[in-house]
């Protein structure tokens, strides 16, 4: 666990602009098949915030309007987040004390991968099988 994070980092991300409405976050995530998260990046490709589809989940129980709402006003604004050579057990760690099931790798405030909670049983299982 004392490796860096980048080697469980997932490089393959689903990023939506800011300005998105939250039927095409929906959409979005639909497509890429995610049930996890979306990062929302600014004009400049840097984290802005996360949407979770459980976020999504508790804007319908709001009944507020997908179409009128948009991705900046839905996401999680205050990223926590990691570089790529930070060791897997501190991002764990952090993810925890968080208690947060997905954190984002940042280097030089762009967006390298994320990690999800589920990376890291699949890492334990794989070393302990």
């Amino acid at each position: 666990m004392d490796r860096p994070i980048s080697l469980l980092m997932n490089r393959h991300i689903t990023t939506v602009d800011m300005s998105e409405t939250i039927d095409m976050v929906e959409k979005k995530m639909d497509a890429n098949k995610l049930s996890c998260c979306a990062l929302v990046v600014d004009s400049k490709q840097r984290c802005f915030g996360v949407i979770t589809y459980p976020d999504i989940v508790h804007f319908y129980e709001k009944g507020k309007n997908p179409k009128a709402e948009h991705a900046w006003e839905l996401c999680t604004h205050k990223v926590i987040a990691v570089s790529p050579d930070t060791s897997a057990r501190e991002t764990a760690t952090l993810m925890l004390e968080h208690k947060i099931h997905h954190i984002v790798i940042l280097e030089n405030q762009l967006i390298k991968g994320v990690v999800s909670s589920m990376d890291f049983v699949r890492e334990y299982l794989k070393q302990n099988t």
